[in-house]
C-alpha cells in the first residue's frame, strides 16, 4: 500500500518512484537537485584536497558545497575538520553541531565535540561528548573516543580510571599507537618508569619514526638514571625532528647529558628524511 493508503499505480517500477521521493524531498528543503548534486561534487573535491595536504583548497570546496546545499551533515562535519585543523575552535564546533543534523552515525561528530571542550579544558562536556560517540555500538573505532575519555582522567589526575580506558582503547585495537603513548604518560606521572619505558617502546615499534616516542623514552630512561639508552633516545629524537619542538628539546636534554657531542642536524638529505609524523 501507498502512502495515502492507496495501491501504488501500476506499472511504474519501484526505483522510479524512490527517485522522484528523493527529489520531491530535496524540493521541499528548498535545494534543487543540480545544486545537490553539484554539492556533492564540491565535496568529493574537498576530500581530494584533504588527501593531498591542500588545507586551503579544501576548505573552499566543503564552503561551496555548504553554500549550494546546506543541509549535507557530511559537508558540515568536513568544514568542522578544516576549522579544527586551522584552530579555529569555536567555527569548528559550531559546524560540527550542524553536523549532527539528520545523521545516522554521529559518532565522530560527538568525539570531535569532545576534544574541542577537552582544549578548552571543560572536562565534565568532554567526557558527555566521549560517552555520546560510544553510544553506537556499531562504530567502527571506538578506540578514538576511549583514548581520549582516558585524557580527561589523566588531565584531572584520576590515573586509574585513565589506564582502564587505555587498556580498553587498546583492547579494540592493540595498534592504536595513541593509546599506548598516553598510557606511557600515565605511568610516568606515577612514577612506573619500567611500564613506561614498555608503553613507548610500543609506539616506536608501532611507528619507528615517532620521535615523540624516542623524547618520552628518553626521559623515562633518564628517571631511571641510564644514561646511556636516555642519549641513545634523544639522539634518534633529535635525528627524527632535529627542528621541531620534540627535536628541540630533545637536544636540550642532550646537552646537559656528559659526553654527548651532537652531531650537526639538517640538510636535505640523510636519515632523517625517512621520519614519520604521528600525532597522539
Amino acid at each position: 500500500m501507498g502512502f495515502s493508503g492507496r495501491p501504488f499505480p501500476t506499472g511504474v517500477p519501484a526505483a522510479c518512484l524512490i527517485m522522484g521521493l528523493a527529489l520531491l524531498s530535496s524540493c521541499q528543503r528548498g535545494v534543487s537537485p543540480r545544486n545537490h548534486h553539484m554539492a556533492i561534487e564540491h565535496y568529493n573535491g574537498g576530500l581530494r584536497n584533504l588527501r593531498n595536504h591542500q588545507l586551503q583548497a579544501a576548505f573552499w570546496e566543503f564552503e561551496y558545497a555548504n553554500h549550494l546545499d546546506p543541509d549535507i551533515p557530511k559537508v558540515h562535519y568536513s568544514l568542522g575538520h578544516v576549522y579544527y585543523l586551522m584552530h579555529d575552535l569555536t567555527d569548528a564546533r559550531n559546524e560540527f553541531l550542524r553536523a549532527l543534523k539528520h545523521n545516522d552515525d554521529p559518532s565522530s561528530t560527538y568525539n570531535y565535540l569532545g576534544k574541542i571542550a577537552l582544549e578548552r579544558k571543560q572536562y565534565q562536556e568532554a567526557l558527555i561528548d566521549f560517552h555520546k560517540a560510544l553510544e553506537n555500538t556499531l562504530n567502527k573505532t571506538p578506540y578514538y573516543p576511549l583514548t581520549n575519555i582516558g585524557k580527561v582522567y589523566m588531565l584531572t589526575g584520576k590515573f586509574e580510571k585513565a589506564k582502564e580506558y587505555f587498556a580498553k582503547a587498546i583492547l579494540r585495537n592493540d595498534r592504536f599507537l595513541p593509546a599506548y603513548f598516553w598510557l606511557g604518560k600515565v605511568h610516568m606521572s606515577e612514577g612506573a618508569y619500567e611500564k613506561a619505558i614498555g608503553d613507548f617502546s610500543e609506539t616506536i615499534r608501532l611507528a619507528p619514526g615517532f620521535s615523540s616516542g624516542y623524547f618520552e623514552l628518553g626521559r623515562a630512561y633518564l628517571k631511571l638514571e641510564d644514561q646511556k639508552r636516555a642519549t641513545e633516545a634523544f639522539t634518534e629524537a633529535v635525528r627524527l625532528d632535529p627542528t621541531s619542538k620534540v627535536g628541540v628539546r630533545a637536544k636540550r636534554y642532550l646537552l646537559l647529558l656528559p659526553q654527548t657531542p651532537l652531531k650537526k642536524q639538517g640538510g636535505g638529505s640523510g636519515p632523517a628524511s625517512d621520519k614519520k609524523q604521528v600525532n597522539p
